[in-house]
C-alpha cells in the first residue's frame, strides 16, 4: 500500500507546484522580453492584443506611405517655387523689352532668354522624384508636356504639346485616418484651361509663349499685352503653391 498524503502535505505540494510555475513564467518573460508568450498566459487579453498588433501594423504602413509622399510633395513644391521665380524673371525681361529705347536687336536677345525660360518651365512641368512624374497625376510614369515653338494655327498657341490629359485622384491617409489629396497636374498648374479647353487667361505656358513671340517680332504692343498675361499667370501660380504648403504641414504633423 502507498502511504496516504496528509491534507497539509498536499496543500504544501500544490503551493510548491504553483510557485514553480510562477518561477517558470517569470523566467520565460525575462528571457523573451514579453509578459504574454502564449494565449494561456492571459486568455482574457488576447483579443485586445491582436487588435493592438493590427493597429500598429496599420500605423507603420501609414507612416511609411507618408514618408514616401513627403519626398514627392517636397519636390513638387520646390518645382512650383522655381516656376514662380522664372515668371518673375520673365516679367523683368518683358519690362526691358517694352521700353521705347530698346532696339530690335536687343529684343531678339531678350526673346532668346524668354525661350530659355520656356524650356525650363516645360522641364519643371515634367519634374521627377524617385522616377515618377509628380505633375502627371495618375499617369506618373509618363511626361506631361514637350516644348513646341512651331505649333500650327489650328491649336492653342501656348508653345507646348500636351502629351497626356491626366487626372489627379491620389490621396494619402493621415495619422487620424482622414485622407487628403496629394498631387496636382501640370495642366492645372502650368496649362490652365477653360471648360471648353481653350487657354485660360492665367495660362503660364501661353503667357511665356506670347512674350517670346512678341519679342521676336519686335512687337511692343504684343510685349505689353504679354506682360499683363504674365502678371495674371504669376498671381495664379502663387495661389496654387499654397496647396503644397498646406499638404506638407499636414503630412509632417502626421509623421511626427
Amino acid at each position: 500500500m502507498f502511504p496516504s498524503i496528509s491534507p497539509q502535505n498536499s496543500l504544501f505540494l500544490n503551493g510548491l507546484s504553483q510557485l514553480q510555475s510562477t518561477i517558470n513564467n517569470a523566467t520565460e518573460q525575462l528571457t523573451s522580453g514579453y509578459r504574454i508568450n502564449q494565449p494561456s498566459d492571459a486568455p482574457d487579453q488576447i483579443s485586445p492584443l491582436l487588435q493592438l498588433k493590427a493597429n500598429l501594423s496599420h500605423n507603420q504602413a501609414v507612416s511609411n506611405n507618408l514618408t514616401t509622399v513627403q519626398a514627392s510633395i517636397n519636390g513638387a513644391d520646390q518645382a512650383v517655387s522655381t516656376a514662380i521665380q522664372l515668371l518673375n524673371q520673365s516679367l523683368s525681361i518683358g519690362s526691358q523689352g517694352a521700353s521705347s529705347s530698346v532696339s530690335a536687336a536687343t529684343r531678339t536677345i531678350l526673346a532668346q532668354q524668354a525661350q530659355a525660360i520656356q524650356q525650363q518651365m516645360v522641364a519643371l512641368a515634367n519634374t521627377q522624384v524617385a522616377g515618377q512624374y509628380v505633375f502627371s497625376g495618375d499617369q506618373s510614369n509618363v511626361a506631361s508636356y514637350a516644348l513646341d515653338l512651331n505649333q500650327p494655327a489650328t491649336v492653342p498657341q501656348n508653345g507646348v504639346d500636351r502629351l497626356i490629359t491626366p487626372t489627379a485622384t491620389g490621396q494619402i491617409e493621415l495619422a487620424d485616418h482622414s485622407f487628403i489629396p496629394v498631387n496636382q497636374t501640370a495642366q492645372n498648374l502650368f496649362d490652365h484651361r477653360n471648360a471648353d479647353d481653350s487657354l485660360a487667361p492665367d495660362n503660364v505656358f501661353a503667357a511665356l509663349n506670347a512674350l517670346q513671340i512678341a519679342l521676336t517680332n519686335n512687337d511692343t504692343a504684343g510685349i505689353a499685352a504679354a506682360q499683363g498675361s504674365l502678371q495674371t499667370a504669376y498671381t495664379y501660380l502663387n495661389s496654387q503653391e499654397t496647396f503644397y504648403g498646406s499638404t506638407l504641414n499636414q503630412i509632417t504633423a502626421s509623421v511626427n
